[in-house]
């Protein structure tokens, strides 16, 4: 395989909803440009990127691929993202490391409500952007519905840079409307050739919107277009580049995966008009162990050898693969490399190019390049590979928080350590979910982008790992607490032959402040509880305090002082005392007003103005608080008070009642008392519960 310098290659990354076509297109990529004889198909199975034996089952994308080719010379390294909420973690991967972007949409549908959360985030990397409407030989296809669909949610930076030639069955391929020549796709293969001559009036009018949205990313062009009424196709050239590179233009494409009528234009103008790597962004790296310090990294043949690894997959064949992205300088077969996160010394025993599934040696990588290195055992995803003597760290991914959260448990007893090694293992992969052990509520908690990611992961650990995981709703942590005060005895008295058990206490029992927790006070005087006695009784307190007492869950805020006892010279023992100091406070309790606190989250959910009045009323529903609202352009964001207890599944209902186009956040707030309903239903089922386990 040839090297390739910097400015003869593209990084670019497919961004789309499902259904848009996005695997479809990167198969006909390989195909147009010769690096398969046949087309993949995602229907059959046959896809170059969708190989995964989930991703055939379910004809979609879950994890992300990669594939290179040749275009006239240029290399084109293609990321096929998933187009599902629940896995967009690798959208987020891809675009650290891709300077171009293709964003596709349906000429069946327009730009659809969930392609909008997308957008937002390929506007907040700035990274560069063409669309393309894609599907154009579907039955209902209209690209004029569609470009009106883009330009109303995108705004009037999105232009056309070509027109159909066609649509649905008709569709043949498109007009160029920078060099106005036609590139019809016909018997296998692109006839250029002049526009049908009915097209002249629309190849005119949208030439003119073109070059005036070229013009205006530069003054002098703008004074040209003003003066003489058009621009060379250089100088359009010039004006698209520059506002494709700060975002004020965002030229619209079309294309027809499945027949690749349309593909090799679109090549065409993914080399003329994204970014090479030298054209993009810079990074503002760390000195590892010297934080406060900040380095800029270039992109630089020439510079310290740097990569970043940005993916890590386990293959049923290759072992353990990581995908790096060359920043700086050179990088071989037998070069050793440090890692910032976990400092350890890499060696790269060989790397590759990948074809989907299909792996092609190479040699050397250069700045600029991306490849895959195999069985790097301490460099997670996000982390940087560094020569010693030129350390620096990147920025780590910044993946969207988990919200969808369930508790797991084995269905078989004893494997438990499977289960946790195993989920271990995945999140080396995917960082986009954590797991979570509660001990003080007996549970393990997986926290995920969502049901379909949740599902995923855990068939993965029963085919990978061969442990059957369950899942149930979480508990909460509640606290209980005290709303009075109380003064009680807590007496035990045992006598079954021999040395009996004798204790007694008396325990005062007042609230604190929220938030403060626990206070134990000794205010025994005269003796009548031995000192050594003492801190069996507290320890009795904090045991039974910790257990719960009217709902099975801790007591806080609460301060227990002991002021009076009584003991035996021969009977009485540290464990009486216990006994008696559970009694007292289980007693003391439920004498003192007991009343249940919950969680409280601060939320933030962001939507669409259309959609302001079901999410507010679903707010509501949810014993939510209304905290404030404001605009963000087309999107409104809503901030709340809600109880954990109500946010059980709340991702799922918000894309459901939002058509995947809300999104939220969430953080502890502040525990706040439990409505009454509520909390009796919750104690009655503890009493429940433990009634049924005493008989």
């Amino acid at each position: 395989m040839k090297s390739y310098p910097m400015e003869k290659i593209r990084n670019v990354v497919l961004v789309g909803p499902h259904g848009v076509g996005k695997t479809s297109l990167a198969d006909a990529v390989m195909h147009v440009t010769g690096k398969v004889g046949r087309r993949g198909n995602v229907d059959d199975g046959s896809s170059l990127f969708d190989y995964n034996e989930e991703e055939i089952e379910k004809k979609q994308t879950i994890s992300a691929s990669l594939g290179w080719t040749d275009v006239g010379g240029t290399k084109l390294n293609l990321i096929d993202t998933p187009g599902m909420d629940d896995f967009r973690g690798d959208v987020f991967a891809a675009l650290e490391v891709c300077e171009g972007a293709l964003f596709l949409v349906r000429a069946d549908g327009g730009l659809e409500v969930p392609s909008e959360a997308l957008w937002r985030v390929l506007r907040a990397k700035e990274t560069p952007t063409l669309v393309v409407v894609n599907r154009m030989n579907k039955e209902h296809a209209d690209f004029d519905a569609a470009v009106a669909s883009i330009r109303a949610r995108i705004g009037a930076r999105a232009v056309p840079i070509q027109l159909p030639v066609g649509k649905g069955e008709t569709f043949q391929g498109v007009v160029d409307l920078l060099t106005g020549k036609a590139h019809l796709h016909k018997g296998g293969a692109e006839v250029v050739g002049d526009p049908p001559a009915g097209m002249a009036d629309a190849v005119a009018q949208a030439r003119e919107a073109l070059l005036s949205a070229a013009a205006e990313t530069d003054d002098a062009l703008v004074e040209k277009f003003l003066e003489e009424g058009t621009l060379s196709e250089a100088e359009t050239l010039q004006g698209l580049v520059a506002g494709i590179g700060t975002g004020q233009v965002f030229p619209i494409l079309c294309t027809a995966a499945d027949s690749t009528a349309g593909v090799m234009p679109l090549l065409a103008e993914i080399v003329r008009l994204l970014p090479a790597p030298q054209a993009g962004r810079q990074l503002a790296g760390r000195r590892p162990g010297r934080e406060s310090e900040t380095v800029t990294v270039k992109v630089d043949p020439a510079g310290p050898k740097l990569a970043y690894a940005f993916k890590r997959q386990s293959e049923a064949q290759g072992g353990e693969m990581t995908w790096l992205r060359v920043w700086s300088g050179t990088i071989g077969a037998g070069d050793t490399l440090t890692n910032n996160a976990t400092g350890t010394v890499e060696r790269f025993s060989q790397l590759s190019a990948a074809l989907g599934k299909q792996r092609e040696k190479v040699e050397s990588a250069s700045a600029g390049d991306i490849v895959l290195a195999p069985k790097l055992k301490g460099s997670p995803t996000g982390s940087t590979l560094y020569d010693n003597a030129a350390p620096v760290a990147l920025p780590s991914i910044v993946f969207p928080a988990p919200t969808a959260t369930e508790a797991i448990y084995t269905v078989t007893a004893g494997d438990e350590d499977k289960m946790a090694s195993g989920l271990a293992k995945l999140h080396e992969e995917d960082q986009t979910f954590t797991i979570r052990h509660e001990p003080h509520l007996s549970q393990t908690l997986l926290i995920a982008q969502g049901e379909n990611q949740i599902s995923y992961l855990l068939e993965r650990v029963k085919k990978q790992f061969g442990v059957e995981v369950a899942r149930k709703r979480p508990r909460v942590a509640f606290r209980e607490t005290i709303r009075g005060s109380a003064r009680v005895q807590g007496r035990h008295k045992k006598q079954t032959g021999g040395r009996g058990q004798f204790g007694d206490v008396w325990l005062r029992l007042e609230p604190m402040e929220r938030g403060a927790g626990f206070e134990f006070v000794n205010a025994v005087v005269g003796g009548v509880v031995p000192g050594k006695f003492i801190p069996a009784v507290e320890k009795g307190v904090r045991e039974t305090l910790a257990q719960g007492v009217v709902a099975g869950y801790e007591v806080v805020d609460i301060r227990t002082t002991i002021d009076f006892g009584s003991y035996h010279a021969v009977d009485s023992s540290e464990a009486a005392f216990k006994v008696a100091a559970r009694k007292a406070v289980q007693k003391g309790v439920r004498e003192s007003g007991p009343m249940l606190l919950e969680p409280v989250m601060s939320v933030t959910v962001t939507v669409p103005e259309a959609y302001m009045g079901d999410v507010m009323g679903d707010i509501s529903s949810r014993r939510g608080r209304i905290q404030g609202m404001e605009s963000d352009g087309p999107y409104q964001i809503v901030k709340a008070m809600i109880p954990q207890d109500e946010l059980y599944q709340y991702a799922t209902a918000l894309r459901s009642m939002t058509q995947g186009t809300g999104v939220y956040r969430m953080e502890f707030s502040h525990y706040d008392e439990v409505p009454g309903e509520v909390a009796r239903k919750l104690m009655d089922a503890y009493e429940k519960n433990r009634t049924e386990e005493e008989d």
